[in-house]
C-alpha cells in the first residue's frame, strides 16, 4: 500500500488528540460489536487476541497495530485464559495546504521555477480528508519506536503540562508518518531500498563536500561493484552521476537566487574546480552555468 499523499508532498496532517488509553495485562479484555465516532490507533504490546471486523477475523498479538475508524463495525476479545496489553490513541484530523507558491515544470530549462501566488500567504484546508490510508491490521517491524510514541502520549495526555495539547498533535504525527514509513516501506520488502533512501538521503545532506563512493557503501551495506548495480537498477544512474544531479540541481537554485559567481556557486555545490563543474552542467543541462542564468533572467 503506497503512502498517503500528506506523507509524500507539502500537505499539512493536523490531528486533534482527544484520548490516550493505556491498558497493561488486561484480565479478560472484551469489546463487543460497536463503532466509534473517530479514528483510533491501538497498539497490542503483549498478549493474543482477535480482532473482528465484519466477517474477517484478524487475530492480535504483540506488534500488532490496529486502524478503527467510524462506520466500521468490529468486536475485540482476548483469547481466553490470558492478558492483554495495548495502547490506544483517539483522535480526528484535518488536512492544511500553504497555496501561496506553486512550483512549475519549464521543459526550456529542464528546470522548476517557483511562481508566487498574489494576495499574500494563503491556505487551503480539508476538513473531511475521509480514513487513512491503512488496513484494519499491520505488522510493525519498528516496534520500539512506535511503543516510545505511545508512552510519550500517554504521559503527556495525563500529566497534561502546560502546551500539552501541541504536543499531543506533535506525537499523534510522529505515530501516524512512522505507520505511513511501514507502508511504504513494509519489513517484507528488500531491505535494500531502505538502505537505498539512506543513501540518497545522505547524498541530498553531504552534497556540498567530497562524497567517497565507500560511504555510500556503508550506507547501503555492500561493496562498490553492488552498490553501483543498486543505483542503476532503481535510480537509473550510477552513485557520481546521481551525486552530480543533486548538485546541479542545486547549483541551478544558487544562479537564479544569489549573485554568487560560477566559481564560488561550484565550490558552495561539492565541486572543488569550476572548470570540471561547468563540464558536468553542460552535460547534464546541454548548456554552461552562464548561458543558463542568462537565459532564465532574460
Amino acid at each position: 500500500m503506497a503512502g498517503p499523499s500528506f506523507f509524500l508532498d507539502g500537505t499539512c496532517f493536523v490531528p486533534y488528540v482527544s484520548f490516550v488509553i493505556h491498558r497493561p495485562r488486561f484480565t479478560r479484555w472484551k469489546v463487543k460489536e460497536r463503532t466509534i465516532e473517530d479514528h483510533e490507533l491501538v497498539l497490542i504490546a503483549g498478549g493474543e487476541g482477535t480482532l473482528r471486523v465484519g466477517s474477517q477475523a484478524h487475530p492480535l498479538r504483540k506488534g500488532t497495530l490496529l486502524y478503527l475508524h467510524y462506520d466500521q463495525w468490529h468486536s475485540m476479545e482476548a483469547r481466553r485464559g490470558t492478558t492483554l496489553s495495548f495502547y490506544a490513541v483517539h483522535f480526528s484530523w484535518i488536512l492544511a495546504a500553504h497555496t501561496r507558491e506553486s512550483w512549475s515544470y519549464h521543459k526550456d530549462i529542464n528546470y522548476y521555477l517557483k511562481n508566487e501566488q498574489p494576495g499574500g500567504q494563503s491556505w487551503s484546508v480539508n476538513a473531511e480528508p475521509g480514513l487513512l490510508p491503512f488496513p484494519s491490521t499491520m505488522s510493525v517491524s519498528d516496534y520500539s519506536r512506535i511503543e516510545e510514541v505511545y508512552v510519550q502520549l500517554n504521559k503527556t495526555f495525563y500529566e497534561k503540562s502546560v502546551g500539552y495539547g501541541m504536543e499531543l498533535s506533535i506525537l499523534c504525527q510522529q505515530l501516524v508518518q512512522a505507520l505511513c514509513h511501514e507502508q511504504r516501506f513494509p519489513a517484507d520488502r528488500d531491505s535494500t531500498l531502505k538502505r537505498l533512501d539512506c543513501a540518497v538521503d545522505y547524498v541530498r545532506r553531504h552534497y556540498a563536500r567530497k562524497i567517497r563512493i565507500k560511504e555510500l557503501c556503508a550506507c547501503v551495506n555492500l561493496n562498490e561493484s553492488n552498490t553501483i548495480k543498486l543505483f542503476k537498477s532503481k535510480l537509473g544512474r550510477t552513485p557520481v552521476d546521481y551525486i552530480n544531479q543533486v548538485r546541479v540541481n542545486r547549483a541551478k537554485e544558487l544562479l537564479l537566487r544569489t549573485d554568487l559567481c560560477v566559481k564560488e556557486v561550484a565550490w558552495q555545490t561539492g565541486f572543488s574546480d569550476e572548470f570540471y563543474f561547468s563540464r558536468v552542467f553542460k552535460k547534464l543541462e546541454g548548456q554552461s552555468p552562464r548561458h543558463f542564468k542568462q537565459q532564465v533572467l532574460s
